[in-house]
Parts: C-alpha cells; structure tokens; sequence
C-alpha cells in the first residue's frame, strides 16, 4: 500500500503533556515579546511564513496560549482565508462562523468568537466559510475596522496567515498590526526565500519583531550552517509532526 504523502496534521500544545524544553521554548518568546511591549506599543503581532509547511500555525497557537496562560486575554485570530487551520487544530465544529461571516455582514461578533476547553483567557476566531476574494475581503474598510474593535476585547491579538512570499494577505494584514513575526524552518525555508519574506515585508514598512526557527536540531546545525545566526533560537512543534530543540543564543561569523 502506498504511503501518504500528506499525513494527517496535529498539534502539540503547551501544557502538562509537552516536555519541558518545548514549554520553556514558548515561554522565551513570550518574555522577549514582553520586553519589546514594554518599550513600544505591540499588542498585535502577525505570524506568517515564507513557505506553507514551516510551522506558522503552531507557533501562533502555542503563543496564544502560552500568553494565555500568564494571565493575558488573548484572542487568536486565523487569516489565512486560502487554507486556514486553526479550526481543525482547534477541533471546532466544521463550516463554524468565523471572520468572514463578520466581515460579510452575516454573523455578529459573538457569533465568531470561541472558547477552548482547559484554556482560560483565549478566544479563538477562524477563518469561517472561504471566500473567493481573500486579498480583497482582508484589505477591505471592514477589516481595518474589525482589527480596532478586537484590541478592545484583548490585552494580545495573534493573526495567522498565508506566507508571504506567495501571497500579499499577510503584507496588506501587517499594515493593521504592531508587528511581524516570521517563522522560517531549516531544510524548508531557503535563505533566498526567507530574503523574499522580508524584503516583501520591509516594502509595506511591517515592523518585524524578528524570526523564529521552527524545528531546530542542533544536533545536526554547526557554524557553517546558513541557519547559523545571531538570533534567538527556538525549538518548536513542527506541522508534520515532529518536535524541534531550543537552542541559546547563536553567534555569526
């Protein structure tokens, strides 16, 4: 029998059933987030890829949730209206009302929003039916205003979406947030591709927070490495069902 090449996709969340080094990875993220706060105003971050299969989804999941966990109310928020995920990783109900049911006039803001079992503080908006005009729907007068009405409901709003060297959505999206967050994964991402992401990015004047390296093996990584940096590093989950390690700040040569 064949193998599937496309495997089902789950998620590993924080929490009492994740290792330790995977919890403290996300809680480092949190922290940095944190500072940056501290000194400038950043309540909306936007995740987003250069590439689909590098882990967007995760991160910004398992961010939201770990911000949740520290007492912030969060709302997570899923974009990507081409291919969102957040509603099967977040096992809602299927065709649930979600952002453009808003967006269209045809739900109501209480109609979108979902809680998560076990999760205090989160709230969850998916995408929702998918529209034909995603690039038109998010650039939309309706979507700016929907942006400003959440950030009344929360201390941290999460948006995940498409990569954004494939589509604009997340390029025209990063003009309603405080910052950019973009998530590259070895043996995935190309350090061309990743060049891409942030020249598309830096041309909309996105404000990027910085990167985060999805599935990092240090095991394998040395100093020749193109992924050998003098960022952060962190070991997340990845979408095809692995986990990565956290690795301490890099240094370049």
């Amino acid at each position: 029998m064949a193998k599937n090449k496309h495997p089902k996709r789950e998620l590993l969340m924080v929490g009492d059933n994740a290792s330790f080094q995977f919890n403290e990875a996300y809680k480092s993220l949190r922290t940095n987030l944190e500072f940056l706060a501290a000194t400038s105003d950043c309540k909306s971050i936007l995740v987003t890829s250069s590439v689909p299969t590098e882990g967007k989804s995760n991160v910004a999941v398992n961010l939201a949730c770990t911000m949740a966990a520290a007492g912030k109310k969060v709302i997570l928020m899923d974009c990507d209206l081409r291919k969102g995920t957040l509603g099967h990783y977040l096992h809602l109900r299927r065709g649930a009302p979600g952002l453009t049911g808003k967006l269209s006039g045809a739900a109501e803001w209480n109609d979108i929003c979902y809680s998560i079992p076990h999760i205090d503080n989160l709230t969850v908006i998916p995408t929702g039916p998918l529209p034909p005009n995603p690039s038109e729907l998010l650039a939309s007068r309706q979507m700016g205003a929907l942006f400003e009405e959440l950030k009344t409901h929360c201390d941290a709003l999460i948006v995940d979406t498409p990569p954004v060297s494939l589509v604009t959505d997340a390029a025209v999206l990063s003009r309603y947030t405080d910052g950019v967050i973009l998530v590259v994964r070895p043996e995935v991402t190309t350090i061309q591709g990743a060049q891409l992401s942030k020249k598309n990015l830096e041309a909309v004047d996105a404000h990027i927070l910085g990167v985060v390296i999805n599935g990092y093996d240090t095991k394998k990584s040395t100093k020749k490495d193109g992924y050998y940096y003098s960022y952060n590093y962190y070991g997340y989950y990845d979408e095809d069902g692995s986990s990565g390690k956290s690795k301490s700040k890099g240094k370049s040569k």
